[in-house]
Protein backbone atom coordinates (compact mmCIF):
# COMPACT_ATOMS: atom_id res chain seq x y z
CA UNK A 1 0.00 0.00 0.00
CA UNK A 2 1.58 3.68 -1.09
CA UNK A 3 2.01 5.82 2.05
CA UNK A 4 3.77 8.43 0.29
CA UNK A 5 0.38 10.17 -0.99
CA UNK A 6 -3.06 10.60 1.17
CA UNK A 7 -6.13 11.60 -0.70
CA UNK A 8 -7.66 13.31 2.39
CA UNK A 9 -11.13 14.32 0.39
CA UNK A 10 -12.02 13.78 -3.58
CA UNK A 11 -9.67 14.88 -5.69
CA UNK A 12 -7.17 16.68 -2.78
CA UNK A 13 -3.59 14.86 -2.49
CA UNK A 14 -1.34 15.36 0.35
CA UNK A 15 2.02 14.49 -0.64
CA UNK A 16 5.23 13.61 1.36
CA UNK A 17 6.96 15.72 -0.42
CA UNK A 18 5.62 18.62 1.31
CA UNK A 19 3.09 19.39 -1.37
CA UNK A 20 -0.84 19.23 -2.03
CA UNK A 21 -1.93 18.65 -5.64
CA UNK A 22 -5.47 20.02 -6.29
CA UNK A 23 -6.93 17.83 -9.02
CA UNK A 24 -10.11 19.23 -10.55
CA UNK A 25 -8.32 22.43 -10.66
CA UNK A 26 -4.47 20.92 -11.52
CA UNK A 27 -3.12 23.03 -9.94
CA UNK A 28 0.08 21.76 -7.24
CA UNK A 29 0.55 23.71 -3.53
CA UNK A 30 3.88 24.44 -1.63
CA UNK A 31 4.71 26.80 0.56
CA UNK A 32 6.96 29.06 2.34
CA UNK A 33 10.16 27.96 0.38
CA UNK A 34 12.60 30.97 2.15
CA UNK A 35 14.81 30.68 -0.62
CA UNK A 36 18.05 32.08 0.02
CA UNK A 37 17.72 31.84 4.10
CA UNK A 38 21.67 30.98 4.39
CA UNK A 39 22.45 34.07 2.53
CA UNK A 40 19.96 36.19 4.35
CA UNK A 41 21.72 35.41 7.73
CA UNK A 42 24.85 35.99 6.85
CA UNK A 43 23.74 39.26 5.25
CA UNK A 44 22.85 39.82 8.79
CA UNK A 45 26.21 38.75 10.14
CA UNK A 46 25.42 35.04 10.97
CA UNK A 47 27.66 32.50 9.33
CA UNK A 48 24.96 29.89 8.61
CA UNK A 49 26.35 26.98 6.53
CA UNK A 50 26.24 27.26 2.24
CA UNK A 51 26.11 23.40 1.70
CA UNK A 52 22.81 21.86 2.01
CA UNK A 53 20.77 19.49 0.12
CA UNK A 54 17.74 22.43 0.25
CA UNK A 55 18.24 21.89 -3.79
CA UNK A 56 14.37 23.98 -4.81
CA UNK A 57 14.21 23.44 -8.04
CA UNK A 58 15.12 19.83 -8.45
CA UNK A 59 12.62 19.20 -5.51
CA UNK A 60 9.57 21.05 -7.66
CA UNK A 61 10.92 19.96 -10.74
CA UNK A 62 10.15 16.04 -9.34
CA UNK A 63 6.71 17.09 -7.88
CA UNK A 64 5.94 18.81 -11.34
CA UNK A 65 7.07 15.46 -13.19
CA UNK A 66 4.78 13.36 -11.20
CA UNK A 67 1.34 15.40 -10.92
CA UNK A 68 1.94 17.28 -14.43
CA UNK A 69 -0.08 20.51 -12.76
CA UNK A 70 -1.61 23.21 -15.02
CA UNK A 71 0.26 25.45 -12.50
CA UNK A 72 2.64 25.12 -9.07
CA UNK A 73 1.04 27.83 -6.54
CA UNK A 74 3.37 29.08 -4.35
CA UNK A 75 1.90 30.52 -1.18
CA UNK A 76 4.11 32.91 0.02
CA UNK A 77 7.11 33.03 2.14
CA UNK A 78 8.96 32.66 -1.11
CA UNK A 79 12.03 33.97 -0.30
CA UNK A 80 13.23 34.37 3.60
CA UNK A 81 14.12 38.39 3.10
CA UNK A 82 14.33 40.37 -0.50
CA UNK A 83 17.78 41.76 0.10
CA UNK A 84 20.04 43.08 -1.90
CA UNK A 85 22.37 40.14 -2.43
CA UNK A 86 23.27 39.02 -5.54
CA UNK A 87 23.34 35.19 -4.95
CA UNK A 88 19.69 35.44 -3.80
CA UNK A 89 19.09 37.21 -6.71
CA UNK A 90 20.83 34.48 -8.63
CA UNK A 91 18.88 31.83 -6.69
CA UNK A 92 15.57 33.13 -7.24
CA UNK A 93 16.32 33.78 -11.45
CA UNK A 94 17.53 29.86 -11.62
CA UNK A 95 14.16 28.73 -9.93
CA UNK A 96 11.43 30.80 -11.51
CA UNK A 97 13.11 30.72 -14.88
CA UNK A 98 13.60 26.58 -14.43
CA UNK A 99 10.34 26.39 -13.49
CA UNK A 100 8.72 28.57 -16.15
CA UNK A 101 10.11 25.57 -18.54
CA UNK A 102 8.00 22.87 -16.58
CA UNK A 103 4.55 24.61 -16.29
CA UNK A 104 2.68 28.02 -14.70
CA UNK A 105 3.49 29.59 -12.26
CA UNK A 106 1.06 31.44 -9.27
CA UNK A 107 3.14 33.41 -7.26
CA UNK A 108 1.39 34.57 -4.20
CA UNK A 109 3.15 36.91 -1.48
CA UNK A 110 4.09 35.76 2.24
CA UNK A 111 5.05 38.22 4.98
CA UNK A 112 9.00 37.52 4.30
CA UNK A 113 8.07 38.90 0.84
CA UNK A 114 7.77 42.50 1.41
CA UNK A 115 10.09 44.34 -1.49
CA UNK A 116 10.18 40.62 -3.59
CA UNK A 117 8.50 42.41 -6.45
CA UNK A 118 11.09 44.88 -6.61
CA UNK A 119 14.02 42.47 -6.16
CA UNK A 120 12.16 40.11 -9.10
CA UNK A 121 11.88 43.21 -11.23
CA UNK A 122 15.58 42.79 -11.50
CA UNK A 123 15.11 39.75 -13.46
CA UNK A 124 11.78 40.03 -15.14
CA UNK A 125 8.37 41.40 -14.77
CA UNK A 126 6.73 38.40 -13.14
CA UNK A 127 3.17 38.06 -11.39
CA UNK A 128 2.51 38.16 -7.37
CA UNK A 129 -0.62 37.66 -5.70
CA UNK A 130 -2.17 38.51 -2.53
CA UNK A 131 -4.43 35.05 -3.11
CA UNK A 132 -5.65 32.91 -5.98
CA UNK A 133 -9.47 31.92 -6.34
CA UNK A 134 -10.86 28.87 -7.95
CA UNK A 135 -13.83 27.19 -8.31
CA UNK A 136 -13.35 25.19 -5.33
CA UNK A 137 -10.49 26.20 -3.44
CA UNK A 138 -9.40 29.49 -2.26
CA UNK A 139 -4.95 30.22 -1.72
CA UNK A 140 -3.26 32.09 0.41
CA UNK A 141 -0.26 32.39 2.59
CA UNK A 142 -2.67 32.91 5.56
CA UNK A 143 -0.87 35.98 7.48
CA UNK A 144 -3.29 38.72 5.51
CA UNK A 145 -5.94 39.23 7.83
CA UNK A 146 -7.60 41.74 5.75
CA UNK A 147 -8.12 38.67 2.95
CA UNK A 148 -11.80 36.90 2.97
CA UNK A 149 -12.69 33.21 2.56
CA UNK A 150 -15.66 32.86 -0.05
CA UNK A 151 -18.16 31.09 1.27
CA UNK A 152 -17.95 26.78 0.44
CA UNK A 153 -14.54 27.03 -0.69
CA UNK A 154 -11.62 25.17 1.22
CA UNK A 155 -8.59 27.54 2.25
CA UNK A 156 -5.28 26.30 1.84
CA UNK A 157 -2.57 28.26 3.68
CA UNK A 158 0.80 27.46 4.86
CA UNK A 159 2.91 30.77 7.39
CA UNK A 160 2.56 28.16 10.39
CA UNK A 161 5.01 25.83 9.59
CA UNK A 162 3.36 23.26 11.77
CA UNK A 163 5.14 20.06 13.18
CA UNK A 164 3.79 17.09 15.23
CA UNK A 165 5.71 15.17 18.06
CA UNK A 166 5.11 11.70 17.94
CA UNK A 167 6.99 8.98 20.90
CA UNK A 168 7.04 5.84 22.17
CA UNK A 169 6.40 6.70 25.77
CA UNK A 170 10.51 6.37 25.67
CA UNK A 171 11.95 9.00 23.25
CA UNK A 172 9.94 11.53 20.73
CA UNK A 173 10.47 13.58 17.66
CA UNK A 174 9.23 15.97 16.01
CA UNK A 175 7.97 15.94 12.23
CA UNK A 176 6.64 18.24 10.23
CA UNK A 177 2.87 17.87 9.38
CA UNK A 178 -0.45 19.36 7.33
CA UNK A 179 -3.22 20.12 9.15
CA UNK A 180 -6.24 19.14 8.31
CA UNK A 181 -10.10 20.66 9.20
CA UNK A 182 -13.24 21.26 7.27
CA UNK A 183 -12.70 24.49 6.04
CA UNK A 184 -8.70 25.05 5.97
CA UNK A 185 -5.66 23.16 5.35
CA UNK A 186 -2.38 23.80 6.30
CA UNK A 187 0.79 23.10 4.41
CA UNK A 188 4.09 22.60 6.27
CA UNK A 189 6.86 24.44 5.23
CA UNK A 190 8.58 23.30 2.07
CA UNK A 191 11.76 24.14 3.37
CA UNK A 192 14.39 21.95 5.11
CA UNK A 193 15.32 24.74 7.00
CA UNK A 194 12.64 25.12 8.80
CA UNK A 195 12.43 23.11 11.77
CA UNK A 196 8.11 23.86 12.02
CA UNK A 197 6.53 24.74 15.38
CA UNK A 198 4.63 22.11 17.37
CA UNK A 199 0.91 22.33 17.28
CA UNK A 200 0.46 21.32 20.78
CA UNK A 201 2.42 23.23 22.39
CA UNK A 202 1.68 26.84 21.38
CA UNK A 203 -0.93 29.49 19.53
CA UNK A 204 -1.62 29.51 15.60
CA UNK A 205 -0.22 32.85 13.93
CA UNK A 206 -2.80 33.38 11.95
CA UNK A 207 -6.64 34.23 13.20
CA UNK A 208 -7.24 31.46 9.86
CA UNK A 209 -5.81 28.45 11.25
CA UNK A 210 -6.69 30.00 15.20
CA UNK A 211 -10.29 29.57 13.90
CA UNK A 212 -10.26 26.12 12.40
CA UNK A 213 -11.25 22.99 14.08
CA UNK A 214 -8.47 20.36 13.26
CA UNK A 215 -9.53 17.02 13.57
CA UNK A 216 -6.26 15.87 12.43
CA UNK A 217 -2.31 16.02 11.55
CA UNK A 218 -0.82 14.09 8.74
CA UNK A 219 2.67 13.59 9.82
CA UNK A 220 5.63 13.47 7.37
CA UNK A 221 7.57 10.66 8.38
CA UNK A 222 10.51 10.50 5.73
CA UNK A 223 8.77 8.92 2.43
CA UNK A 224 5.22 8.18 4.64
CA UNK A 225 2.44 10.10 5.50
CA UNK A 226 1.11 9.22 9.24
CA UNK A 227 -2.42 10.64 10.20
CA UNK A 228 -2.96 11.37 13.63
CA UNK A 229 -5.90 12.49 15.58
CA UNK A 230 -6.27 15.53 16.99
CA UNK A 231 -9.66 15.25 18.63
Amino acid sequence: MDKSRLEIQPGVWLDHRRAAYLESERILCVSDLHLGYAWAHRFSGQLMPLKSDEDLLTRLSDLCSFYKPAHLAILGDIVHYSLPVAEIRAELQKLFHGLQQICGLKLILGNHDENLRKLAKQIEDFEFLEHLETENFYLAHGHNEKLSRANGKLLVMGHEHPSVSLGDGIRSAKFPCFLVSPTVIVLPAFSLWAAGTDIRGGTFLSTFAQNARFKKAVAICGNKLLPVKLE
